[in-house]
Parts: structure tokens; C-alpha cells; sequence
């Protein structure tokens, strides 16, 4: 169980991404940040172009195919870095970005012929649509279903919660073919957010909304059997393989708003005076930063051990969990602690801290939620903590 060190091992080009990542945010995305969110706005199809045009859009994809093949390290640290401008717009671009990826790992040539370059150049928006109305961190208990019909397959019902929707035109949709058979029946395809019979329905939220998220129902809409991505028995396999790399992506993004906060409450604090001294001055609001800053720590090494884990192909269910569930409670404490020590100022709408204390609740829901991770972290003790593991005794 031990921890590594708190640097990932980014090659020189990877560390010049990453570099890159934080000048894109800087330009594109913090100046409108908060306007996104004051006028309730998903995040414009322009980001996602820029996004493109900068080679973020297919980190994953091999340079063979159009992309910059950078490994999952990387990824993660981009996202970190994109998350201090604003958690919603990374994790909408970053929902989009990892379709290219799992297409260009496991798309059929005819599919990386039809979509792969368009999403890398940022034509496509894609999203991913696990979760319904009544099946959520319960995945298998999901009603939309596929009907095996000549040429292709049916689809009817509905999808919940689903980042980018908003404007999506490409979905990886996940249903079920055969009624009672849980996991093993549940098939995965692409499903264009343009044909008849489906049906967009925006959310209105009080944070986050540059996520774009929508409900989406489907009424007898048509898939050719030449955009199935996976047959029941591998799909939800795959799904869940997924929401492990998405969620150290959660737990990066939640270090990197706190990240953000804790440098512009350190350095207010450092610079506004009462009673004398400067607001570091005071033992109270010292330790509180202090406490803030010790938590951002222990949370990116749950993090990168998570991202090393998953580098290196390994079961890293365990660790993605602890870091998720950790990093978004951490995010919640920290990022409150640093907002009061603004004062009012923490309040303005052009500072982040009222954005990203949004942001941090919402780390707690997406990708499962905390009380789910804690779940799966309880599962796995006997594995990773029991007295008579790995040959008999605890590593």
C-alpha cells in the first residue's frame, strides 16, 4: 500500500503538453468561466474547436491516426491543469476526448474511418450515457434497451445526467438486449444525436453548467449494426474499466481547483492586514490553509498512485476509489477553507472560489458517487489490507 512519489515521470514533450494545457486555460477558458456559469451556458462548440486546434482532443490517439499518443499520465495531469480555470468545462472536453480514445483502441476500421478524425479535430462533440432516471451508481439496473432488428438494433428509453448532451452529435450509448440479464446483457453503440426519435432536454443547474448536461429519450431510434462497439458480455466490462480511469480524471480535476484556491488565498492572506500583521499573521487562518495545504498533498499522491496504476494496466479499482472519494471530500473542506479566508472578497463572481465550491460538490456525484466509493473501498479490504495477503503476509 505504499505511496509513491508525488511527481509523475512525464516525458519532456509530455511536460511541455501539460504547460501548454495551463496557457490554453488561461486563454480560452478562465476569462469565460464565469460567464458560462452566470448565464447558466453549456460550454461552446468554439472551446471544443480551440481545444482541437491546441492537440488536446486526441491526447490518446496514436500519432498514426492524428493524435498526440501521450500516455494515461499525461491526460491526467492536463486535466489537473485545465481544472483550475473550471472543473465543468475540463470535464466536459475531457468526456468528449476520451471517445477518440476508446475509438481509436477499440473501434472498428469502418467507425475510425467515419468518426475518429472528426472528433480529433473537434467536428465531432461526443458523449458517454451510462447513467438513467433510476439507474445511476446501479448501472446494471438500467431500462433503455436495444431491440435486435434487419440491419441494425432499436433503442428506446432514457438516459440521465449526461455530460455534453446539451449539443452532442456523437453518443456512446449503453443498453440493454436481453430483459433480466444484468451485466451480460447490456451492448454498447454509437448513436448519432441527430437522428429521429431522440429527443435533448438541458438541465438548468446552479453550478457546473458548462458540462452541458441533459436527459436524453429515445423513441425507436435506428443503429446500424456497423456502429455496435461492443455485443453483451464485453461492454459493461468495458464501461467499468472506464469510470476507474474516470474517476483519478475526478480526482486530479478536484486537486487542481484547490490547487487554484489555496495560491489565491495564500497570497491574499500574505498581502491584506488586520490588526496589524497580515491575515498569515493570524494562528486561525494560518492553520486552516495549512490543513488545506497538507490535504492537496496526500490527495495528489492518492491520485498519481491511482494514474500509475492504471499506466501500468493494473486493477486499479482500489486506488482510483480512495483517491476519487478522498479528493472530493478534501475538495470540499479545502476549497471552503480558502474562501474564507477571503472574507467577502472569496465572494466576487470574477474569483473562482464560489465556482470551484460548486465543482467540488459536483466531484462528489459524478463517476459514482462518494458513498459508492466508500463502498467499493469496503469491498476491497480483505484484498488490499487483510493480514494474510499476497503469500501471507501484508505488503
Amino acid at each position: 500500500m505504499g505511496l509513491e512519489s508525488q511527481e509523475l515521470p512525464l516525458t519532456d514533450r509530455e511536460q511541455e503538453l501539460v504547460a501548454s494545457a495551463e496557457r490554453f486555460a488561461a486563454e480560452f477558458i478562465e476569462p469565460h468561466a464565469a460567464g458560462w456559469e452566470r448565464e447558466r451556458r453549456a460550454l461552446p462548440r468554439d472551446i471544443f474547436r480551440q481545444y482541437a486546434a491546441h492537440g488536446f482532443s486526441g491526447l490518446q490517439v496514436p500519432a498514426e491516426l492524428g493524435g498526440q499518443g501521450v500516455t494515461f499520465l499525461c491526460k491526467v495531469r492536463v486535466a489537473e491543469a485545465m481544472a483550475r480555470s473550471c472543473f465543468a468545462a475540463t470535464f466536459a472536453l475531457n468526456n468528449s476526448q476520451a471517445t477518440a480514445a476508446r475509438l481509436a483502441r477499440d473501434g472498428t476500421e469502418d467507425q475510425k474511418r467515419r468518426y475518429l478524425g472528426r472528433l480529433v479535430s473537434g467536428e465531432l462533440v461526443s458523449a458517454p450515457a451510462l447513467t438513467e432516471p433510476g439507474a445511476g451508481s446501479d448501472a446494471t439496473a438500467m431500462k433503455t434497451h436495444a431491440t435486435k432488428v434487419q440491419g441494425g438494433w432499436r433503442i428506446d428509453g432514457q438516459k440521465a445526467w449526461i455530460t455534453n448532451a446539451a449539443h452532442a452529435d456523437l453518443l456512446v450509448l449503453y443498453a440493454q438486449t436481453q430483459e433480466g440479464a444484468g451485466a451480460k446483457g447490456i451492448a454498447s453503440f454509437f448513436v448519432d444525436l441527430h437522428a429521429e426519435g431522440v429527443t435533448r432536454s438541458p438541465y438548468a443547474l446552479m453550478g457546473g453548467a458548462a458540462i452541458g448536461a441533459a436527459e436524453l429519450t429515445f423513441s425507436n431510434v435506428f443503429v446500424p449494426d456497423a456502429d455496435v462497439i461492443a455485443m453483451p458480455g464485453n461492454a459493461f466490462k468495458s464501461a467499468m474499466t472506464g469510470i476507474t480511469a474516470a474517476r483519478t480524471h475526478v480526482a486530479a480535476m478536484a486537486n487542481g481547483i484547490v490547487e487554484e484556491c489555496l495560491a489565491r488565498a495564500v497570497d491574499y492572506a500574505g498581502q491584506r492586514t488586520a490588526f496589524g500583521v497580515t491575515l498569515l499573521g493570524h494562528q486561525g487562518i494560518r492553520w486552516s490553509l495549512a490543513d488545506a495545504a497538507t490535504e492537496l498533498s496526500a490527495s495528489k499522491l492518492l491520485t498519481y498512485r491511482a494514474a500509475r496504476q492504471i499506466a501500468r494496466g493494473e486493477d486499479a479499482i482500489f486506488a482510483a476509489s480512495q483517491a476519487k472519494s478522498f479528493a472530493a471530500q478534501m475538495a470540499l473542506r479545502a476549497v471552503a477553507a480558502c474562501q474564507q479566508a477571503m472574507g467577502a472578497v472569496g465572494l466576487k463572481d470574477e474569483l473562482p472560489f464560489s465556482r470551484h465550491l460548486a465543482a467540488a460538490r459536483i466531484a462528489g456525484y459524478v463517476d459514482g458517487t462518494t458513498e459508492i466509493q466508500r463502498d467499493r473501498i469496503g469491498q476491497l479490504l480483505p484484498r488490499h489490507c487483510g493480514s494474510y495477503r499476497d503469500g501471507g503476509r501484508a505488503t
